[in-house]
């Protein structure tokens, strides 16, 4: 168990330095101020690791992918069925499995999305009378992908399993393995096929209606609250980003079809970021003001993380917003 488990554990370690204390301080204050900026630098060093060996302990090749309590849950009615809630959370699981060196712990995840494949197309199909693979905010065990419980601001999400798929362009990004690009592209292709079903014409671009900002409300003018809504920051954010990555992808195995065409023809309508009243990026595609200012999901910043489509350098007004 010993020698398992440090083969993974012991691939990356992070070392932080603190920043000295200001010289004027006199030196009580001075010492006190570095001890405890020590002491926050080894905290967080330590939830690095814990949230590496969570992911260790619950994710590996043949098992089933890390889910909402952890495998050790002793509850037979957990909160939200201890499944896969896929509009940030088993994501989020996941950010750390390639960028901290523990990429077959990425690979259930990879299953989960195969098994997931066939009922997507049949929702895809059966509810929205579209082509292609798609998931609402939940899946399951067995890969369900019809919406899932009764909360409108969750429930009837979209995007679930296009946001999987750029894990599969995460996996191949930094293993460079062809075959398994291969294996995993139809998917990728699939989700974005089904996007391109499902977009509508909105004046001049393409949008998503309905849709929502997972879990937030917005205000309307007359004080009433919403969550439905023609256009979702994050939808597009991430529709750019699986619409890319199709192209990167079909371009690295040499393949031209009718999705990477029409891909060519779509991309420059999914509406850009936009900054809003508040100086902030806006989370719908109207300047609403949130019910619930800080929400939990900050859905609308997907694109700042986890993808890299606002950055200092190339887009300074976006990265200041």
């Amino acid at each position: 168990h010993r020698s398992d488990f440090s083969s993974l554990m012991e691939r990356c370690r992070l070392t932080l330095s603190a920043p000295d204390a200001p010289v004027h301080l006199p030196h009580d204050q001075r010492l006190r101020r570095l001890k405890e900026g020590a002491k926050d630098l080894g905290l967080i060093c330590d939830m690095f690791a814990y949230g590496r060996y969570l992911l260790v302990s619950s994710s590996r090749p043949g098992s089933q992918p890390a889910n909402l309590q952890g495998v050790w849950n002793e509850q037979f009615n957990p909160p939200w069925d201890s499944k896969y809630t896929i509009n940030i959370n088993a994501q989020m699981n996941y950010w750390p499995a390639e960028i901290c060196n523990l990429s077959e712990c990425h690979l259930p995840l990879m299953d989960h999305i195969e098994r997931m494949y066939d009922n997507g197309k049949r929702t895809a199909q059966e509810m929205y009378g579209c082509r292609g693979f798609m998931a609402h905010h939940n899946t399951d065990i067995w890969g369900d992908t019809a919406p899932q419980d009764v909360c409108l601001s969750s429930t009837y999400w979209m995007m679930g399993a296009a946001w999987l798929c750029l894990h599969i362009w995460e996996h191949y990004m930094f293993t460079e393995d062809i075959e398994f690009l291969r294996r995993y592209i139809e998917l990728m292709m699939e989700a974005a096929r089904f996007v391109l079903d499902v977009l509508v014409k909105d004046e001049e671009y393409l949008v998503l209606c309905p849709t929502i900002s997972p879990e937030n409300e917005y205000i309307l003018p007359n004080g009433e609250k919403g969550v439905l809504c023609k256009g979702a920051s994050m939808d597009h954010q991430i529709i750019r980003e699986l619409f890319l990555a199709c192209q990167q992808a079909a371009e690295i195995l040499g393949i031209t079809n009718e999705v990477t065409e029409e891909i060519g023809r779509v991309l420059c309508k999914i509406p850009p970021i936009s900054i809003g009243k508040h100086g902030q990026i806006m989370e719908w595609q109207e300047d609403y003001d949130e019910a619930e200012p800080g929400h939990r999901h900050i859905s609308h910043l997907w694109a700042l993380h986890p993808a890299f489509q606002i950055t200092p350098d190339a887009t300074p007004e976006l990265c200041e917003a």
